[in-house]
């Protein structure tokens, strides 16, 4: 309750009802008109004090109300005020546009996983409770997870970690072993400092063994407590123990210097072999040959992914039967309703909307599109709406070609070439909330918080639905307003939210005022020197094309 009409005397509302109660003239009598209360004094009755304590109690009730509410909404105000100032000062005003190519807080955040003073090092390999061997589960990047995981076990159980087995029987049945992929030695090298790491369990403990190694599977989200407790008694008996369908088996929150830990194996240990790397290398050269800046989409729009979702994509009774036959290979689907699914955002968007959507932010149509994806459900018909909207659109088959033959038969080599180029785009979009989408946005923020575009799924669906209802400009502001928060802004980060991979907390750092501002100066200047070099910037859009998205 504020103060009504904006008066500037808020207690005079107070006084005036005060005295229509009190008849001042009269000393004789007090009273209250609006319940019809009248104490009086005469020769008969003596004056009655119980009746002015009450009346007395009422007035003082009454200001201390009005007071009250004055003094709280004071305090509101003043502390949206202070809040509103800070927020200007570092953000310009809630309603500033979006950079839609570059956060302008690259400068004022950085990486920070150095091991602490007292992060002790490892002990010997002969001196260490046991060997840990790992199996990993699923695709590239959830595999990746398990293997940042599994460092930082072994580094709880106080064991040498056997450099871990990829999975080969996933539904991508890539038979890539763990040095197809990474750099082992250097995997092992740079983690010397925080666990012990070997190629294989040697001879001798393997020979000296009277039983093959133990084989178990830990609950998802395990805590450091359940290792110590379920892990350790057996590794300490039996010297090596085997933990397999090893994906998402540690708790997203642990110790800060854990979770460094975590950083260090996931956004620095894990360097790709020299051929993904030096192709990859070779593809973004190549976009950055043809334009200063590109965009990288990823893009989840393989059946079984678009089967398993319980969703409707427009392609009628065919899509409906094709995509029905595919959800039959789970048993334990539920039935789902693909209109409320859709209303839940819990629904990929299609690479036309996510066309639509970058057009909406800002993204003209000359903008360089490089689409990292699988096999797309209905194939070019279904990527056509969105080479439309973006015609310079480019994959990794188009760029590399014939360069590309040695890596076909293996999935997963070929994820991490994608991997890659989107690491390395000036701005990264994903339409799902998968394995790869959330690593990369992660490592992206970690790496300066580089343009990290996720859809608002839940209020983007509620736009497409209703899209012919409005016109062009005002779809695109209800979409620049629905995407605020979904940037890959640093606000949008707080520890605890969401899973470490996508939001590494523990890992990044805010410089002091006084660095940051010198940062952003010299940011703007070299933005500045730029744009006066390369001039006025044209507009490619055609509004008529526009208007009939």
């Amino acid at each position: 309750m504020g103060v009504v009409g904006g008066s500037n005397k808020p207690f005079s509302g107070v006084f005036e009802a005060l005295n229509g109660m009190i008849d001042l003239k009269n000393p004789g009598f007090l009273k209250l008109q609006k319940h019809h209360i009248t104490c009086w004094r005469s020769q008969k009755n003596p004056f009655s004090w119980s009746c002015l304590c009450g009346v007395m109690l009422f007035a003082l009730g009454l200001i201390s109300l009005f007071t009250g509410h004055v003094v709280s909404d004071l305090e509101y105000y003043s502390q949206r005020l202070i809040k509103r100032s800070l927020v200007m000062k570092w953000d310009g005003g809630n309603r500033e546009p979006i950079n839609i190519w570059k956060s302008r807080y690259t400068n004022v955040y950085h990486r920070c996983s150095k091991r602490g003073l007292h992060f002790r090092s490892p002990v010997r390999e002969k001196y260490s409770n046991g060997y840990l061997l790992i199996a990993t589960s699923g695709g590239l990047n959830q595999q990746r997870t398990g293997i940042t995981d599994a460092v930082v076990v072994a580094r709880i159980l106080n064991a040498t970690l056997v450099v871990p087995s990829l999975d080969h029987h996933s539904f991508w049945k890539d038979e890539s072993d763990f040095a197809d992929i990474f750099d082992v030695d250097w995997f092992i090298s740079s983690l010397a400092k925080d666990v012990r790491i070997v190629k294989r369990v040697p001879e001798t403990v393997m020979r000296s063994m009277d039983k093959p190694p133990y084989t178990m599977r830990v609950p998802r989200k395990s805590t450091p407590e359940d290792y110590l407790e379920l892990v350790l008694p057996i590794l300490l008996r039996r010297r090596v123990v085997q933990l397999y369908k090893f994906d998402y088996r540690l708790a997203n929150e642990l110790d800060p210097e854990l979770q460094k830990l975590r950083c260090r194996v996931n956004y620095h240990a894990l360097r790709f072999t020299k051929p993904i790397q030096e192709l990859g290398s070779r593809i973004v050269m190549r976009m950055s040959q043809m334009s200063k800046r590109f965009i990288a989409v990823h893009l989840r729009f393989e059946p079984d992914m678009l089967a398993f979702s319980g969703c409707y994509y427009g392609g009628g009774e065919k899509e409906s039967n094709e995509l029905s036959a595919i959800r039959k290979r789970w048993d334990t689907l539920p039935d789902l309703d693909p209109v409320e699914e859709r209303r839940r955002g819990k629904c990929p968007l299609t690479p036309h909307e996510v066309g639509i959507m970058l057009r909406a932010l800002g993204f003209k149509n000359d903008t360089y599109l490089y689409v990292a994806s699988g096999e797309i459900y209905g194939g070019e018909k279904t990527l056509q709406s969105l080479r439309e909207l973006f015609p310079n659109f480019y994959t990794k088959e188009i760029l590399a070609g014939e360069e590309l033959k040695p890596f076909l038969p293996f999935s997963s080599r070929l994820a991490a070439i994608d991997y890659i180029v989107c690491d390395e785009s000036d701005v990264f979009v994903t339409n799902n909330n998968g394995n790869m989408a959330k690593m990369l946005a992660g490592r992206r923020r970690y790496m300066g918080h580089k343009r990290t575009i996720k859809p608002n799924a839940k209020r983007l669906s509620a736009l497409f639905m209703s899209r012919d209802k409005m016109n062009w400009d005002t779809f695109a502001r209800k979409v620049k307003s629905a995407q605020r928060g979904f940037m890959g802004e640093p606000d949008e980060m707080r520890p605890g939210k969401g899973d470490f991979q996508e939001f590494p907390a523990a890992c990044i750092c805010k410089r002091q005022l006084k660095q940051s501002l010198n940062g952003t100066a010299e940011s703007l200047h070299r933005n500045n020197k730029t744009m006066a070099r390369l001039g006025p910037p044209t507009d490619l859009n055609n509004d008529d094309f526009i208007q009939r998205l």
